[in-house]
């Protein structure tokens, strides 16, 4: 074998590997894309089913109605985490995320020392901040994006 022949095979096989890497690592951004996507899809989704974020004005709780809402909202907490774990590294949804956990947290903090009627105040606080933050998801999210806001999707309008 000529040595033109060996630098041939020996370029041909390092660039090849080299190709096969490139696509390896763009397969891999597309699918971490891809499940982020996917997490805020169906955090945002499970956000508006939940029907502790459907204030209004003024409203009357009904019979052991604020425990129901301090455990929806743990779990809001807890749907929030798990989204937040399914991020990229330095995701631009990364702040987002964290603000609402900090108000899900500042809700439960309230509701271990507020009165029942405290409380509505700080659950009309807490929807007013998850839908800003879920306006700044879409807002920094790709266009196809769910655009429910919290508590949107939690009633099913009767015909």
């Amino acid at each position: 074998m000529n040595p033109i022949d060996v630098l041939t095979v020996a370029f041909s096989t390092f660039f090849g590997a080299g190709v096969a890497l490139l696509v390896e690592r763009l397969t891999r951004r597309r699918d971490a894309k891809l499940k982020e996507e996917a997490a805020l899809d169906n955090l945002i989704l499970d956000l508006a089913a939940k029907r502790a974020f459907v204030v209004s004005d003024e409203w009357e709780w009904a019979d052991g109605e604020p425990e129901r809402v301090e455990g929806s909202i743990r779990h809001a907490r807890i749907l929030v985490r798990e989204a937040r774990l399914q991020l990229r590294p330095r995701s631009k949804a990364l702040s987002p995320l964290r603000e609402m956990g900090k108000a899900c947290n500042s809700f439960l903090e309230h509701s271990e020392r507020d009165s029942d009627e405290q409380l509505k105040k700080s659950l009309v606080a807490l929807t007013v901040a998850m839908t800003e933050e879920v306006e700044n998801l879409h807002a920094i999210g790709p266009k196809g994006m769910v655009a429910d806001k919290p508590g949107q999707a939690s009633f099913h309008a009767s015909v």
